[in-house]
This record gives structure tokens, sequence and C-alpha cells, in this order.
């Protein structure tokens, strides 16, 4: 039997127990600032969804609290103390999905019957912990030798919850767990990946017969608006960055192929980089397949930003990329960012269309000058400090999201590599 801590451990009932993988929250440290604080993973464990059982599927942030989402249930810590408000454990065997937010105080989660399924949908009020409602999903079994497992993609559109399967997508109201519409392409075809937004849903398609497609439905209704049949040289695209504009993008070697749409699927442009970009998954993990994929993109009106493929700096051990930017009117390179370190870039979420510039984490490592936030100029690309941050948060960022509002960085890891702290929140006023 396994034991869920509360703060202190508690017995669940048999059947019902799940392991809590993450602390309580810690106040300020000795590198860390009045206001700071950091929950670290736990050295405990067991074999959840192969080795690691810190993952997590979801960083939720509301206006009091952060919100993990992780395999054997959901944490929320009080956004100004790090105190744990809540803890919910997964409903199933484990969870194995989330929305990557929330809306309307509730976030959607995915969970499993068994360790070799990911059958089950559930809503969860952000504020309380409360499941909401349960609903069941078409899901494929794994294999009983194999310790990886199928995801469903969960995404938001609007106040809408869609979740993709290998064969429908759906739209689900978080409030109640009423479906609103399905759409399944056909016998002949399965769905790959999925991007949403307010107006549309976008899938792209690999058919036994036609080859790739990428389609366009409605958000509200989903009802069909179009497609664009993908020439069978390209093959299924290795990304849906932007469901609007639908933005299709091919990782090819030591450039990328980008496909913009218009919203009946009709073919604005297609156009390559002149460099390698980074496409790999910030919330990957050999042991799952499918999921809502987290990239180091990013989308502002009509500019779209995409990370340079990540290389060793002279001397090695340290790693660095930089921002390049296209125009998707005319897919015309804008700039690649200057002036930034030795450091990995990572995109930090601020709610915003982004007035004052992209801003940026720079990191590069525990033991490396100290992290901090940039702001890149949308215009020209200059890259200008706009906070250092505590040596603490270094090796937190790499494959975190990370969220900005007000004065409160809030860092979430989707799993302990490299960082330490499944959770870390800074008080910062970037300039």
């Amino acid at each position: 039997m396994l034991f869920v801590a509360l703060g202190l451990v508690a017995l669940l009932g048999i059947g019902a127990g799940t392991a809590w993988f993450v602390s309580g929250g810690f106040g300020a440290g000795e590198e860390l600032r009045a206001g700071d604080w950091q929950v670290p993973f736990t050295t405990a464990g067991t074999e959840v969804i192969g080795t690691d059982a810190s993952i997590a599927f979801g960083a939720w942030m509301s206006d009091t609290a952060v919100v993990r989402a992780q395999k054997d249930g959901v944490l929320a810590y009080d956004l100004k103390t790090g105190k744990r408000v809540w803890g919910t454990p997964a409903p199933g065997a484990q969870l194995c999905g989330a929305t990557p937010g929330i809306v309307g105080g509730r976030g959607v989660v995915a969970y499993g019957t068994t360790l070799k399924v990911c059958n089950h949908l559930a809503g969860i009020d952000a504020k309380t912990g409360k499941l909401l409602w349960k609903t069941t999903i078409p899901a494929k079994a794994s294999g009983a030798n194999m310790k990886s497992i199928e995801t469903p993609g969960l995404m938001l559109a609007g106040d809408l919850a869609i979740v993709r399967t290998a064969g429908q997508v759906s739209a689900y109201n978080p409030a109640d767990g009423k479906k609103m519409w399905t759409s399944a392409p056909s016998q002949a075809c399965s769905t790959e990946d999925a991007a949403a937004s307010p107006r549309q849903v976008v899938v792209t398609l690999r058919c036994m017969q036609g080859g790739a497609r990428v389609v366009v439905l409605d958000a509200r209704t989903g009802q069909y608006r179009g497609e664009h049949r993908i020439a069978d040289d390209y093959g299924v695209p290795d990304a849906l960055v932007s469901a609007d504009p639908p933005l299709a993008v091919w990782s090819g070697g030591d450039r990328a192929t980008i496909l913009v749409l218009d919203g009946k699927g009709g073919k604005l442009r297609q156009f390559e980089t002149d460099e390698k970009v980074d496409l790999l998954k910030l919330n990957g993990t050999i042991y799952i397949e499918g999921g809502h994929r987290e990239l180091r993109t990013a989308v502002r009106g009509d500019t779209l930003y995409l990370a340079t493929f990540p290389v060793n700096t002279e001397g090695g051990g340290i790693s660095r990329d930089d921002v390049v930017a296209f125009d998707l009117k005319t897919g015309r390179k804008l700039w690649k960012s200057s002036g930034t370190g030795a450091n990995m870039l990572t995109f930090v979420d601020t709610g915003t269309a982004g007035d004052k510039g992209l801003l940026v984490m720079e990191e590069g490592g525990r033991n490396e000058p100290a992290p901090r936030l940039t702001r890149i100029d949308p215009a020209t690309g200059k890259a200008t400090p706009a906070a250092e941050l505590p040596q603490k948060a270094g090796g937190e960022s790499r494959d975190a999201h990370i969220y900005y509002r007000g004065d409160t960085l809030v860092i979430m890891p989707f799993q302990s590599i490299t960082a330490r702290s499944a959770v870390t929140v800074l008080r910062v006023e970037a300039e």
C-alpha cells in the first residue's frame, strides 16, 4: 500500500492510495530573498510510468495559487507563502495528462484506471481541488511488457477543453464535463497533433489514402471549415505551433519549413528558416506517447518566434540558443536576437501580447552566472537585461513553464532531470 502526504503522512484506503513526490512549500532560503519560495522534489518515489515519478502534465497559475498536476495527483500552493493549500490524489491509478492552463477557475486532467491505459477525464476546481466530474474517453492500452503509455492531447479553446485521441477530437465544458462536440476524421485517418484557440481547432491527420492533412474546425461547434492536403514528400508536420493563425512546422535537419494557413485551411505561404530550430518538447519523456506538446516557440500577432537549436559554447559545458523572428505576412526573417549571454532562453508566459517586448528567462545552469529575465525588442531583436534572479533559480527553467504576472515569476519544471525544485516563485520587478 502506498501513502499520501498532505502536510503529515496520512493513510488512504486500499486501492486509492498513492504517493506524493513533492514536499510542502519552503520559505526563503540562504540564496532566496524575502517573499521568494521553492518546493523541492523529494527523493521518495515508486514506478508509476517508467521510472520517474516526478513528471508533471499541467503547470497552472491562478490569482492566489500555483498548481502542479503530476502523475500521482494535483497539488496547490499559496502564491504568497508557498504553503500547500490542497492536494487531490489521482482519481484512478495515475494522472496521464492535463490542460496546459485553467479557465474559469477550472482545469481538466486525464487519468487511467490502470497503469496501462489513459481512459478518463476529470474536471477539477483550481481553488479547492474538488473533483467536479468524471467521464470516459477512447484509449488504447499499452502492451503487457511496455512501460510507455499513450496519452490524449489536452488543450484549451476559450472556455472549452479540447481532447485529442488517435481517432477523434472532442470538446468538453470544464464546469460539468458535458461533451459539446466530436469530430472523427475517418477510419482511414488518425490524428497526430492539434492546436487550439478561442476561434478554431487545428488538427494534423495521417491518412492511409491521401497522405497527410491539416484540418481546421470551428472551436465552438466542431464544424469543418476546411483543410490543406500536404504534398507526399513532406509528410505529417513535426509540430503545430499555433491555431490562430494555423502554423505547421517541419524541423528538416539544418533548417525548418513553416506552413501558414488561413481560417479555412487555405495555404497563405510557405517558407524556410536559414538554420536549425528547436522543436524538442519541454515536457517530453520517453515513457509518454502523444499528449500536449509544450515547445520553445511563441506567436505574437503576425510574428513567429522560434528558438535556435542549442549549441555548445566555446570550452563546452554550457549550451546556448537565440531567438529568431519571422513576419508571417511575408515569410521574411526579421532578426536574430543579440546581446544575450552563453545561456539557454525560455519564453515567459506573460498573459499579454507583449507590448514591452518578448520576455525570456536566461540561465546557464546551477553554477553559472546568475540567471536573469531579459526583454527582446520585437522590432530589432536587441536583448536588454530586465532583472537579475537568485542563483538558486539556475537550472530550474530549461524544461519548465514560466509565468510572469505583476511582480511574480513562477517556474514549474515538468520533471526532475536538471531541476531540483518542483516550483520556484520569485518576487521580481522586471524593467
